[in-house]
């Protein structure tokens, strides 16, 4: 989870386009390599605060600040050209095109129950070991210290163990960002300690949840 989670600043992950060969991370490291095995993609997921689907074509602008945002991105693997406008642009129809083939992106937005308003992503992405997902989480900057990293992060981590074909979740968490360590550690993670990503080879910290 980065930048939300784990080594990026939020919850976006490698694993967002691992499936695709892009790299698009967040709060936890994902990566990009095809995907082994194929995750089913909720309607929704739904918490007392959030909202937690599938993209549509209307996130996009907000998408697009997201992207552009220096804070929300700081420890995110995002590309220089992803972070700009066309590139930006790009990566969310890709995304969203996903959805419609038989190798969906899981990739998420988290929304504000009550008004709508577009908060962030989370989602993950099959690693090569059979039955191990990657988390991530990814939050606008004026969504930070109110709870509701946590809160999407445990929604997503709890249907992702709800899936027959997953038996680990695991976050791969950047040892200079405490909002994620902390995020890990409430929702009931476990630390492993130091730890290679298998696939993008950073060093960070390693969490892991078990059925």
């Amino acid at each position: 989870m980065y930048g939300g989670m784990f080594i990026n600043t939020q919850f976006f992950p490698f694993v967002l386009l691992q499936a695709k060969g892009k790299i698009f991370d967040g709060s936890f490291v994902y990566c990009c390599q095809p995907s082994p095995q194929t995750m089913q993609l909720p309607e929704v997921i739904e918490t007392q605060r959030l909202l937690i689907r599938p993209f549509q074509s209307k996130d996009l602008p907000f998408f697009l600040e997201f992207m552009l945002d220096e804070m929300a991105t700081e420890y995110l693997s995002f590309t220089d050209s992803q972070k700009t406008p066309e590139g930006a642009r790009a990566l969310f129809w890709q995304v969203v095109e996903s959805y419609s083939t038989d190798d969906p992106t899981l990739a998420l937005v988290i929304e504000d129950k009550e008004n709508g308003y577009f908060m962030g992503s989370c989602g993950g992405a099959p690693l090569a070991e059979e039955g191990v997902v990657e988390c991530y989480y990814s939050l606008l900057p004026k969504y930070w210290g109110m709870g509701f990293a946590t809160e999407a992060s445990k929604a997503l981590v709890g249907y992702l163990l709800s899936l027959n074909e997953v038996r680990v979740v695991k976050a791969f968490v950047s040892p200079y960002n405490p909002r994620s360590i902390h995020v890990a550690e409430r929702i009931g993670m476990q630390a492993l300690g130091q730890a290679r990503h298998p696939l993008s080879g950073q060093e960070g910290l390693m969490y892991e949840k078990r059925k």
